[in-house]
């Protein structure tokens, strides 16, 4: 398994966690809850930004010039 494909899994995990995480909050009434909730929503849409950006860049990188002179910014 190459790195890509463990990042892909990852990636699909975070995106399940972030679901469950919404179908609470609608649910929830107690305001504490619903406010961890969405922290922990917010963090996994974070996490999930972070790995997509590492994947495209990963992806892209098919050469030692993409390497030197990447196409997408590195944040």
């Amino acid at each position: 398994m190459e790195v890509v494909d463990i990042l892909k899994d990852i990636l699909q995990n975070r995106i399940s966690n972030q679901i469950f995480y919404n179908k609470n909050l609608i649910i929830m009434r107690n305001p504490e809850v619903r406010q961890l909730l969405t922290q922990l929503r917010d963090n996994e849409m974070r996490a999930i930004v972070k790995l997509q950006q590492k994947i495209d860049r990963l992806q892209d990188a098919s050469g030692i010039i993409s390497k030197i002179f990447p196409t997408k910014a590195r944040y």
